[in-house]
């Protein structure tokens, strides 16, 4: 399945249309994407934690709420205006995942939720950039749909359909298996897991 076969629908003017109702959308038509953040931050002790693509910035609000001192970054301003009001003591700033705007080994925590599956996003730059920007000793988080272990002529059938609304599953295993890393990995359901690895 080629990249150009469907198009690009998740786009920053997306967002920015969606980003009033985005919080009550998701929590009725993908509650475990919802259980997937909390989950994160269950995993969050002290420290910084920067969500990349942190969008309306729910985790980043229960953070907050935890005593971390929270970084959020996304494209989207009306995602960083719902932000603004979800997570009012993060530090939110325009930018792309491709290019976190802070130093080499800077965070405890970076995380990324819900924000990695679209069909034209390159997953392995972006988890590059995201091993970068986390210190030696902290933790990079990613909550996202995975390719699936077992390729079944209904998964491709999930997948195919899927990829016409912009999204796909990926291989995040391999992702990190090709860095060096060696991930730990919690199923939520069949298709949504949490990836865990230290920075050492």
């Amino acid at each position: 399945m080629s990249d150009r076969s469907h198009p690009k629908i998740w786009t920053t003017k997306t967002y920015d249309r969606l980003s009033k109702y985005y919080d009550g959308f998701m929590r009725i038509f993908f509650p475990i994407g919802e259980k997937g953040r909390v989950r994160i931050v269950e995993r969050l002790e002290t420290g910084s934690v920067i969500d990349v693509g942190c969008g309306t910035g729910t985790l980043l609000g229960i953070a907050s709420a935890k005593g971390l001192r929270c970084f959020g970054i996304d494209l989207s301003e009306g995602m960083l205006g719902q932000a603004k009001v979800n997570a009012p003591n993060a530090n939110l700033s325009i930018a792309s995942f491709y290019d976190i705007p802070f130093p080499n080994d800077y965070f405890d925590y970076v995380v990324a939720t819900n924000a990695l599956s679209g069909t034209f996003i390159r997953t392995r730059e972006v988890v590059i950039e995201m091993i970068r920007v986390c210190r030696e000793g902290g933790s990079v988080l990613l909550a996202e749909w995975p390719v699936a272990q077992k390729a079944t002529i209904k998964e491709s059938i999930i997948v195919e359909l899927a990829s016409l609304n912009d999204d796909a599953p990926k291989n995040y295993m391999n992702i990190f298996r090709k860095l060096g890393l060696e991930p730990e990995v919690e199923h939520l359901d069949k298709r949504y897991s949490i990836f865990r690895v230290c920075k050492v």
